[in-house]
């Protein structure tokens, strides 16, 4: 039976092992690798790392929202003037110019600071700090998503690998079959007929070995493009911790961990990054309608200012003014903006809710789904395996019977399908069971990176 696929229910978690150099110069980069390399290159993954980093620059902002505001500022100023005026001397008007200049130096610092504005300022804060929280939820959930749909490709690779091998088994065994039939003909105990037949069966072996090699090298130049990897790099993937063959007397521990649908579908609501993201921006948006609010409050707040100015700059400090205040601002009428405001931030509110419990039934259906294909994919392995076993004596028997004259090439060459089809078929239905049990941990919000 043919062998491949399985041990990744720890395939998550990052061993940290560096790039692997095979000997021909070309990279293997194991399924670890790949998780690096996404978490560095995948588009989305940087996106949601960028939005994070912005909201997280916005925050430092908005806590300085709540602090004063202090301005320091100089001024020069330089005058020359020059008046004209008469003088009337024996009832002659002498004209008389008289010039002046004057400097003067100004220092000021001032402060002003907001002591109340119907809370806005401090819902301003919380407004950004949930939008902070949600960008790095929904960072996290990207991740996790990167993850997972890298170790989707990258088993897909596999797949296709042992596609492959399964179609170069199958023509190397129709090949010796020809030679076989070739040597009964010479010596008349099987027809031409027979012959060409099999030719006819092994060239169509050759083509399907081609398009096996064909969908081989498309899964690898598809993990290529998600890590954003040139498909002209010389790059090929091989990790030795991935088989097909699974241990079925693991499925009794499956079954009970994932046996209590209720259980599930809270614990993915604990876990789910982007169920969290979706509270977070309910929140965000009620702290909005907040500041919409407040703007019907007065505004409250103190300022003060110090001066010091004088004609030159060694005596600036002899004259000093000092002053400070309240100032109350009272909204009475702004062209119904306030209003308009409020009516935007309510429904914005409304959306978040929508979209949050939209996300919570999405969650749910994840959970439910993915226990579905969990337990389909498990019958599905134990179905292959019973029919590969019996495919194979099938095969046997009518080759077997072939050999003594009472069987046909035809009865050959059905078990041959039969039993190739079989092959493949076990090898989907151990990559669908791995696959299976990660959807699991995608949908519950549990894997690791």
């Amino acid at each position: 039976m043919y062998k491949k696929l399985m041990t990744l229910s720890v395939i998550f978690v990052l061993a940290g092992t560096a790039l692997g150099q095979s000997g021909s110069g070309i990279t293997q980069l194991t399924l670890q690798d790949c998780i690096k390399i996404a978490m560095k290159r995948n588009t989305s993954v940087l996106q949601a790392q960028y939005q994070a980093q912005s909201q997280d620059a916005k925050l430092l902002s908005a806590y300085g929202a709540l602090l004063p505001t202090v301005n320091a500022s100089g001024q020069f100023s330089y005058q020359n003037s020059q008046i004209l005026n008469g003088v009337n001397v024996g009832g002659v008007i002498i004209p008389l110019s008289t010039k002046s200049i004057s400097r003067r130096y100004q220092g000021t610092l001032s402060a002003d600071y907001t002591l109340f504005d119907g809370t806005a300022n401090i819902a301003g804060l919380n407004l950004v700090k949930h939008q902070s929280q949600s960008s790095d939820l929904s960072f996290r959930r990207a991740k996790q998503t990167a993850v997972y749909q890298t170790t989707q490709n990258y088993l897909a690779v596999f797949n296709a690998r042992d596609q492959l091998k399964i179609s170069e088994d199958n023509l190397k065994r129709d090949e010796r079959q020809l030679e076989s039939i070739k040597e009964s003909n010479s010596v008349g105990s099987a027809s031409l007929a027979d012959v060409y037949q099999q030719q006819a069966v092994v060239s169509g072996d050759e083509y399907s070995l081609v398009q096996a090699k064909n969908a081989y090298d498309q899964a690898q130049a598809n993990l290529r493009f998600f890590l954003g990897i040139p498909v002209t790099d010389s790059v090929t993937f091989a990790d030795e911790g991935i088989t097909s063959e699974i241990d079925t007397t693991d499925f009794a521990a499956v079954n009970r961990k994932y046996n209590q649908t209720a259980v599930l579908i809270q614990d993915a609501l604990n876990s789910r990054a982007d169920y969290e993201a979706a509270r977070e921006n309910v929140a965000a948006s009620k702290s909005s309608l907040t500041i919409a609010e407040a703007a019907y409050s007065p505004t409250v707040s103190a300022f003060a200012q110090y001066q010091v100015f004088g004609p030159k700059t060694s005596n600036i400090g002899d004259n000093r003014i000092l002053y400070g205040g309240l100032s109350i601002s009272l909204p009475i009428f702004n062209g119904f903006q306030t209003q308009t405001n409020i009516q935007v931030a309510d429904v914005n509110l409304k959306s978040a809710q929508e979209t949050l419990d939209a996300t919570k039934r999405q969650v749910q259906l994840d959970v439910y789904k993915a226990m579905l294909n969990l337990f389909a994919a498990e019958k599905g392995y134990e179905s292959a395996v019973n029919a590969v076993a019996y495919a194979k004596i099938n095969l046997e028997t009518a080759q077997e019977k072939y050999k003594i004259g009472s069987g046909t090439l035809l009865d050959v060459l059905t078990a041959n399908a039969i039993y190739t089809q079989d092959l493949s078929n076990q090898v989907v239905a151990a990559y669908t069971y791995v696959q299976a049990k990660q959807q699991m941990d995608y949908a519950i919000g549990t894997i690791n990176y």
